[in-house]
């Protein structure tokens, strides 16, 4: 079998463009790990000198409200005109034994005795402010509110003797 003459001359031609190639690859990687910590260090710097203002947010709290306690107290008092923005986090709960649900109840009838609010789904989160009428809350409540007053959380069921579980909610007010 007879070679060509040219083979072995563009054989190493072809080996000193490979060798080049790495030489290349490895000075780009030394550059890179040198840059890469000044870049990042740089972009950190940079995202920790921007303020977000998202309003005039005064609270934000994560509250755990218990299915057994009725109205639960959150300690946070809101004044008519503020933005209340309820949020169900997690969680699940139950106003009978072997239940469990989350927010939004479990459905059943809506005109039960057993609900604190009429027309809305039994073991449903809902809310009040002070002594005022309670409103439906479900996964999420996002309104101005008209009064003023300590904002309470519950379930709602009147009848608390046989329920467990909590929800965790977020509390977000906006003035």
């Amino acid at each position: 079998m007879a070679t060509r003459p040219d083979t072995p001359l563009r054989f190493v031609k072809f080996k000193d463009e490979m060798i080049l190639f790495i030489q290349k690859v490895r000075i780009m990687k030394r550059n890179f790990a040198l840059i890469s910590p000044i870049l990042l260090l740089f972009l950190m710097t940079l995202a920790c000198s921007f303020s977000y203002d998202l309003g005039g947010s005064r609270d934000v709290e994560i509250i755990n409200v218990e299915a057994k306690d009725g109205w639960t107290n959150t300690h946070i008092k809101v004044e008519a005109g503020d933005l209340l923005t309820i949020i169900y986090v997690s969680g699940r709960w139950s106003p009978w034994p072997g239940g469990e649900y989350d927010a939004i109840g479990s459905g059943g009838d809506p005109r039960c005795r057993c609900n604190v609010m009429e027309g809305v789904s039994h073991a449903a989160l809902i809310g009040r402010i002070g002594d005022f009428e309670p409103f439906l809350i479900g996964e999420r409540y996002h309104h101005s509110i008209g009064e003023s007053g300590i904002l309470y959380l519950g379930i709602n069921d009147v009848d608390l003797y046989d329920n467990s579980g909590r929800l965790q909610v977020r509390v977000e007010i906006d003035e």
